[in-house]
């Protein structure tokens, strides 16, 4: 089987396994009845594929504040979910020759893996995790808004702190599905100055390991077999984004590198909005996060600078003789 072939012969073969499994196990009614939770990965796959947001980042928030769902369940949907559309962007980064950096994802991954291992053994619930995704996407666009945009395509020399983020990426992807991926995206990104479209690849490869490791603790540590309603619902979105994050691959691959950046921010200002507006937390915390946006929103469009510009030529003009 050739490298081209890979990805295309791996999902039907899937789809043919699936198939088989509905026609045995489930009905046409079951499937139709969680058609909310599979239109959501049709843009939550095309997230995992084309960002370093990944699935979970559409899955946690619309499945915690508007279908109600709770935040552990959500969690372990966001993980499952992600084995299979991740590893599926995967595959069809590797049968278009796409650039991963493997040795750097063999380097971290035992250090996300225990990360994931310490987080699953502690459950936490309640809004203030949805609140702090919206804080970490927060913090990671400021990192995004005061990075220089990098123009290298070569993988410089990892630093220690490339360690400490992957075992705080596995913590977080233990209570919110996801965030393996985003930090290590900012990392490359920010610190190491690496392009933007470049490293998408290698962190949702990143992101796809470790939501295989997740799914894996998870049906060791919490039974997943007594949660059949997570798994019917991950098993009809499984289709979906076997099919949508390659295509959002694919997508990625065609733009420019500041258009990916654009919609990277434009999905962190709607997660961080529906926060605000959904979640039931202290009205004095949704007023900080809605400053803390609009200040990043100032920065991004450098409405700072402009100012400062004026005032300077203002301060010129009034001490010319």
């Amino acid at each position: 089987m050739s490298r081209k072939s890979l990805y295309p012969c791996v999902l039907l073969v899937f789809m043919l396994v699936w198939g088989v499994v509905f026609g045995r196990y489930y009905s046409w009614t079951e499937l139709t009845s969680h058609w909310i939770s599979s239109l959501t990965m049709v843009l939550g796959s095309f997230v995992a594929g084309a960002t370093p947001l990944g699935g979970g980042a559409v899955a946690f928030p619309v499945f915690t504040k508007v279908l109600g769902v709770t935040t552990g369940d959500a969690k372990t949907f966001s993980l499952m979910i992600q084995s299979v559309g991740m590893s599926f962007a995967t595959l069809f980064f590797i049968a278009r020759g796409i650039a991963i950096n493997w040795p750097l994802i063999a380097r971290l991954l035992p250090l996300s893996g225990l990360g994931l291992l310490i987080g699953l053994n502690y459950d936490l619930d309640g809004p203030y995790l949805k609140v702090l995704f919206s804080i970490l996407l927060l913090l990671c666009s400021l990192l995004l808004v005061r990075s220089q945009q990098s123009v290298s395509n070569e993988w410089p020399k990892m630093t220690g702190l490339a360690y400490i983020i992957a075992l705080g990426g596995g913590i977080i992807s233990a209570y919110l599905g996801t965030g393996a991926d985003t930090l290590l995206f900012f990392y490359l990104v920010y610190c190491l100055r690496m392009n933007a479209k470049y490293s998408i690849p290698t962190t949702v490869c990143f992101m796809a390991c470790n939501s295989m490791i997740g799914s894996i603790l998870l049906f060791f540590l919490h039974d997943l077999e007594q949660n059949q309603s997570v798994i019917t619902t991950w098993f009809f979105a499984a289709p979906v984004v076997a099919i949508g994050a390659p295509l959002g691959g694919y997508i990625m691959s065609k733009l420019k590198d500041v258009h990916v950046l654009r919609f990277i921010k434009f999905l962190i200002v709607c997660e961080v909005l529906s926060t605000i507006c959904i979640v039931d937390f202290l009205l004095a915390g949704k007023v900080l996060l809605l400053l803390c946006l609009v200040f990043i929103l100032l920065l991004e469009t450098n409405l700072f600078e402009t100012l400062n510009l004026k005032i300077f030529s203002a301060r010129a003009k009034f001490t010319q003789p």
